[in-house]
Order: structure tokens, then sequence, then C-alpha cells
């Protein structure tokens, strides 16, 4: 039985408005581990990159043709649910005897709707690897899919939701994401992570034991299971003999965890001499830095670190649940320009209950630290994390499908989903520009980039200069 699994494309113009220039397409490591898997089992496969086609949707029509799969598989996010959907039922309606399986958070989230609206055949819920070569195999031999652990289907109009699977705990266990069945070539990281070329994504661990309220990331449980480092390292070498990749970087919200772990995975790159011919670059809290692991991840080899600052006062910390402070964070930042490595900061406009003055602070504040790179998010209440839940039953955001509006880059024609009570649309969108403009705009910012960082060029800065001084 073959299977074709596809990354979805969705106009950027809809999810990031004026700051869809700075957007490339992104290793879909997720879909790169589930093929993965696939291909270790044996399953003949087939990969569709729907984004680097820019949704030509005649080309994937082609494709599915050509290819003819059983079982044509789509990852789907909130921000791209309605293109995604929408995908479904065109193939539906084209392909009318493929099985269609559809799997990430916003399927997971919203399985019911998903399947009783004929969008798709089966969701796998949560962890796909292990999943969908059961799904596979069952559909293969027409076995009983109740069968099959973290599916939800229909079956005599009705929609089952089979026993939970539990989380895949040696994570080692995995094959390395299949990127030789990816268009790597027309892949690149965000360009503040961007430090050499050619990079990629890597998945130190997964699950976290924080619970800030607005991560949609405990669909990966509060336990963190890690991968040993020596398996990491394995990886790294992988990617810079198979592929040529000279910046790993990870998607971890959180690696390393623990100095021991950082010390650990230091000491492993050094000993392989890896740290001569690789850079990589990670994120992690700022509660969770001592100077000890800044020096040792520096000297092998760590370039550039993101920590998710949030906020700049205690109160909007407090309002999302991050449990640290703005005193740790500057204590942090001095501990990792000690050890030379640069600093990605992420910053949210308008948490719950900010005013514009709370948000003026945070973007003082986000000057005021040393900080090579800023980010600036607006705040959106993702389906699946607790603040949406709460949102929702006290009527603070309205029940709707429109899922372009969870945005983090609002628009005039794409509004926020929440804006906190005191603000409107149009103001958020401005703070965030300004957020921006008074960053990047400082006489020594642009020297910096230009003459030490060189990540932005001058093309990179004039161009985003203009795309945020022009009017929505």
């Amino acid at each position: 039985m073959k299977v074709t699994l596809i990354n979805p494309f969705s106009e950027s113009v809809t999810t990031a408005g004026r700051y869809k220039r700075f957007l490339a397409p992104m290793p879909p490591i997720s879909l790169a581990y589930v093929a993965a898997a696939m291909e270790r089992a044996g399953v003949p496969l087939s990969i569709y990159d729907d984004y680097t086609e820019g949704g030509d949707v005649k080309r994937l029509f082609e494709f599915i043709k050509e290819e003819n799969p059983d079982i044509v598989g789509l990852s789907c996010v909130t921000p791209t649910a309605t293109r995604t959907y929408e995908m479904a039922l065109e193939i539906r309606e084209r392909f009318p005897d493929i099985k269609i399986m559809m799997g990430n958070l916003h399927p997971s989230f919203f399985y019911e709707r998903t399947i009783s609206d004929n969008i798709a055949d089966f969701v796998v819920l949560g962890e796909g690897e292990e999943t969908v070569i059961e799904l596979v195999k069952a559909c293969e031999n027409e076995s009983d899919l109740t069968d099959v652990k973290g599916i939800a289907f229909k079956a005599d109009d009705k929609i089952v939701v089979t026993e939970q699977r539990p989380f895949i705990e040696d994570l080692d266990s995995l094959p390395f994401p299949a990127w030789h069945l990816f268009p790597i070539e027309r892949y690149r990281i965000f360009n503040f992570a961007r430090v050499k070329e050619p990079g990629t994504l890597v998945l130190g661990s997964r699950g976290c034991p924080y619970a800030c309220n607005f991560c949609s990331l405990k669909i990966m449980g509060r336990k963190r299971r890690t991968r040993s480092v020596a398996n990491i390292a394995d990886e790294f070498e992988y990617l810079y003999d198979r592929f040529g990749y000279v910046q790993p970087s990870f998607i971890d919200p959180i690696f390393p965890f623990s100095e021991k772990e950082a010390l650990d995975f230091s000491d492993e790159l050094i000993k392989r001499e890896i740290h001569k011919k690789q850079i990589w670059i990670t994120e992690t809290r700022v509660d969770l830095v001592t100077e000890r692991m800044m020096e040792a991840m520096a000297r092998a080899g760590l370039k550039r670190i993101m920590y998710g600052f949030e906020s700049g006062t205690e109160e909007g910390l407090d309002s999302i649940n991050k449990r640290t402070t703005t005193s740790i964070a500057r204590e942090t930042v001095e501990i990792t320009k000690k050890a030379g490595v640069e600093i990605i900061g992420f910053f949210m406009i308008g948490v719950p209950g900010e005013t514009k003055e709370d948000i003026e602070r945070t973007i003082r504040f986000s000057q005021q630290l040393n900080i090579d790179f800023a980010k600036y998010t607006v705040f959106s209440p993702f389906p699946g994390t607790k603040i949406y839940k709460e949102m929702l039953d006290d009527k603070v955001i309205p029940e709707t499908e429109k899922w372009s509006m969870f945005t983090n880059y609002p628009t005039k024609e794409n509004p926020a989903i929440y804006i906190p009570e005191t603000l409107k649309n149009s103001d958020i969108i401005k703070l965030q520009r300004k957020a921006f403009l008074s960053f990047y705009l400082r006489p020594g910012m642009i020297l910096k980039q230009l003459l030490k960082i060189r990540t932005l060029d001058i093309s990179d800065i004039i161009n985003g200069l203009l795309m945020l001084l022009r009017k929505q």
C-alpha cells in the first residue's frame, strides 16, 4: 500500500501579513520523522512539498496522479488549517478512491470536526511515527482499525477514538529524518537563526515539564524525553557527511535542560571534533542557564541562542505563566554575552491584560538587553493551549473556524483573535511595527548587523525597513 505525504502550502500574506518576505520554506522536520519511520518499515512512500511549489494545484494533482497512492497524508497546523482542509477536499473530489490521513497539532485537537465533515478518513493523534505504520498495515490487511492505538476515524456514522498511544520513550530508536526524500535545496532556516549555510533542523527532546499557558506542545506530554548526546552527535555527523549541512539548529523549546546535559553534549562534540566543521544554535529558558554551561557550549560550536523573554513586565510574565523574571533575563544575557554567544530574543505583543503602556515597557526592555536580534509576535491563544480553553469558556474569544485569525502577525484584513480590552487591532499592528523599527533602526544595531554579525545584509535591512515603514 503506497503513501504520499504532503506538506501543505498556505498563502503567507494571510498568516504573516507584512512580514511574509522574511519567511522561507522551513524544513518540515515532523513530516520527515514520519517519512523516515515509514521508509524503515518498508512502506512505499513519496513526498510532495506543496509549500515549496507555491500551492500549485495543477502540479499537485499531476503528482498524485503519477504516484497513484492508496493513502495521502497531510500535516496540519492551525494558522494553515483552512488551506489544508480545502486541499483535502479537493483531493477527495478528484481522487475519490484515495484515503486521506491527517496529523499534527490542529487535527489532533479538532479530530471530531475533521472526521465528521469528511475532510479526512483518519486522524493520527499525537506522535505519528509508530501510529502511521500500524494504520497503513491495518488498511492494507483490511484488519480492525480499533486495534490501532492513537487514531480517530468514522465507523457506522460514529466517530471512533482508539486507545491512546503511549509516548515514544526511546527517542534514539527513531531513524534520522528522511531528508533525502525532500527538496532540501529549497529549504532555509529563518533569517535570525541563519549563521552559516546550508543548515537544517534537529530535535533533541520531546515533552516539556513547564506549563506556559500559551504553548500547544503539551500534546507531547509534560515529561521531557531526551535523545542521548551520542545519538544527537551521530546525527550531526550524518547531516554533514550526507548533505553537507554546517549548521544544525535545535527546534526544542528547551535544549539543553540542565548544566549536565549541556556539558555532556559539548564534551561529545569536542571529543569527535564536530565543532571544527559545524556550528549550531539552540533555544532554552533564561532560568536554566549557568556560566559554566554557556562557556562549554561556546567551545563546542554554539554560536547563537534563542530565549523566550516574552514580556518586559513581571505582570506580563505572570499572565502567561512563564515563571521567570526580568532580572533573571538580564543576568542570563550577561552570562551569554560573556561566553561570546549571540542572542535572539522572542517577545510577545498583547499578552492577556496588557495595556499600551505595558507593551511600550516590553519594547524598551528589549532595547535595553544586550541582544543581537529581536522577534516580536502578537500573542495568540492557539487551540490546544490552556489559555485557549479558558478564553473560549469565558467568551473572551469567539468560537470560530476562521483559523487564520490565530496569527502572530495580524493585519487589518485578518485581525487577531484576541486583543486586550484597552486596545484595538490597529493598535496591536502599530505597536508590533514600532517594536521592530525601534529595535533595528538604532544606528548601533545597523552597524552591528552590517559589520559584525552579517546575518542580514544591506538589502535585507533596507527591504525590511521599507516594509515596516510602509503603511498597512
